[in-house]
């Protein structure tokens, strides 16, 4: 780990509420591993702050007044790029729509605010937040050009093609995803931009917070070309549908037609873990198995991806440059195990392609 006792982490706090800025204030405080630099009380106020502390960390509200948490975090990321934790209640439908739009704008992380002191759930809620805090500082992001026109997209899906056609590789029966911090976006690119007449299911790991997990799904099911769905004990898959875990649980193939999830432990800290899912891939698919792997921290599936990799199947790792942590998809590339690097619209372009051509065949 980057962080050590002697370095404390920044951390720039951003609440318009006074009792969240004195809970916020005093966990920090208390906790000898962090420094609190200041606290901004809305979007405009959190831009001019990153730019003169330089925090280590940000953490966000949404809902503020005069800018709101999507625009600041916007305008960070494309300004001064540093870890932010959007960290907002779970109560409200407009704030799981906000939540993922704020992802989309370049947060690393999304939590539920802390409780404060008298409530039963006090110590566990304070410590996944300092946790999260400390652990997404150490997060090296990129800077997010401005976004791209919906319209621009769709008139390069129509006329751009994959430089360099796949060729060698048996018909994927499945396609798996694997995606961390800064994977909400390149998931959402890829749905938004396949064919729906792929006739394979999609099966999907992201690293979120539990409880925006479901509005995670809505999200995508807005963006998508094809449905996309909540998975649930021994789903039967159909093609050209989407799945997606339920919150803390795992994403398991049982068979070629049987999709399963798991509260078993996590695995390497993840639950999901897309090591989980890759390895159930594996076994259930063997070469016939397409696998991505987008941004994230960490390494969770890089190993498995390889592993799939060397049975013959087709392999694709987000490149860096669209990426905003290139930790997962840097060491499937660094273990040699992707056959293609790839933006998240080249990557859509290219299962177009793969399906097309083995559909002619």
């Amino acid at each position: 780990m980057e962080n050590s006792s002697s370095h404390k982490v920044r951390v720039l706090v951003v609440d318009d509420s006074l009792v969240m800025q004195r809970l916020y204030k005093k966990l920090l405080e208390q906790d000898g591993r962090f420094e609190l630099l200041a606290i901004a009380t809305n979007g405009q106020q959190a831009i001019d702050y990153v730019a003169s502390y330089k925090p280590d960390v940000v953490s966000m509200d949404i809902n503020m007044p005069l800018m709101d948490g999507v625009e600041a975090t916007r305008q960070i990321m494309q300004l001064h790029p540093v870890p932010i934790v959007i960290v907002t209640s779970l109560y409200h439908p407009q704030e799981q729509e906000l939540a993922m739009r704020v992802l989309e704008a370049g947060a690393v992380s999304i939590m539920a605010k802390p409780y404060g002191p008298g409530h039963p759930k006090f110590e566990s809620s304070t410590r996944t937040y300092l946790s999260r805090l400390w652990y997404m500082s150490e997060i090296k992001v990129i800077r997010r050009k401005p976004a791209i026109s919906k319209t621009l997209t769709k008139a390069v899906v129509k006329t751009e093609k994959p430089k360099q056609p796949s060729h060698g590789y048996a018909k994927p029966a499945v396609i798996v995803i694997g995606a961390s911090a800064g994977g909400p976006e390149g998931v959402k690119t890829i749905l938004a931009n396949i064919s729906p007449e792929i006739d394979v299911p999609i099966l999907i790991v992201q690293h979120i917070d539990p409880g925006f997990a479901e509005g995670y799904v809505h999200w995508l099911q807005s963006q998508s070309k094809i449905p996309v769905k909540l998975a649930a004990v021994n789903t039967t898959m159909e093609a050209g549908v989407a799945y997606l875990p339920p919150g803390n649980h795992h994403l398991i193939l049982r068979s070629k037609q049987i999709l399963t999830i798991s509260a078993d432990a996590p695995v390497k800290g993840h639950r999901p873990a897309v090591s989980v899912l890759f390895t159930s891939a594996a076994a259930v698919f063997k070469n016939h198995t397409m696998a991505i792997i987008l941004s994230g921290m960490g390494s969770d599936g890089a190993e498995e991806i390889k592993h799939l990799n060397d049975i013959g199947a087709f392999t694709i790792a987000q490149d860096e440059a669209s990426c905003l942590v290139f930790g997962m998809p840097g060491v499937a590339i660094q273990l040699g195990g992707i056959n293609k690097i790839l933006p998240p619209l080249e990557i859509a372009l290219e299962i177009n392609h793969l399906f097309a051509q083995n559909n002619s065949l």
